[in-house]
């Protein structure tokens, strides 16, 4: 770890400009995300990237504000991105229940909506990925393509994730499945 945080000629050390910059990045996300919780997250995944990129960071090219500024606003962007999906995925859902629904049953509806994004969030990135691309319409080959594995191996994967999720969303297990 000491190689990652090596001090070079002309560029600090990271926890430097980590005590420098911190305050700065996080004002100018506050400027930028509806609410201070969004900001410190995003603050903490912009060092977090930063961190990660400093040994490749020069400053002889840029300053170090610049360079940290243009990661925080790429991850503002990320994040507003998100968020905007997510927003119009719990809009797409209330509205397909119609204006008339009782309250209740759209706070329940949200509620599922929440647990299933949650319960999405813990599998394993390649489950996620196959779920994802399956429920776009993409046949198990294409599945595979993508995921750089066979047809057989797609299929694997998208139903290991129904598998997981069934249980976390209430719903009864198909006939004839084991229990993981």
């Amino acid at each position: 770890m000491s190689a990652v945080l090596a001090v070079t000629p002309g560029r600090p050390r990271f926890e430097e400009l980590y005590l420098e910059f911190f305050p700065r990045i996080y004002a100018f996300l506050r400027t930028q995300l509806r609410h201070s919780i969004d900001a410190e997250d995003v603050a903490a995944q912009v060092f977090a990237r930063a961190f990660e990129a400093y040994p490749r960071f020069r400053p002889c090219c840029k300053s170090p504000a610049a360079w940290l500024f243009k990661i925080a606003r790429n991850a503002s962007f990320d994040h507003q991105r998100l968020a905007r999906r997510r927003d119009r995925a719990e809009l797409a859902a209330a509205e397909a229940h119609g204006a008339d629904s009782d309250p209740f049953t759209v706070a329940e509806q949200r509620a599922s909506c929440h647990r299933l994004r949650l319960a999405v969030s813990c599998l394993p990135r390649r489950q996620r990925v196959a779920l994802a691309l399956r429920n776009h319409g993409l046949p198990f080959r294409e599945v595979g393509n993508r995921l750089g594995c066979s047809e057989a191996a797609a299929k694997m994967l998208y139903h290991r994730a129904l598998r997981v999720l069934r249980p976390a969303l209430g719903v009864p297990r198909e006939p004839g499945e084991q229990i993981a």
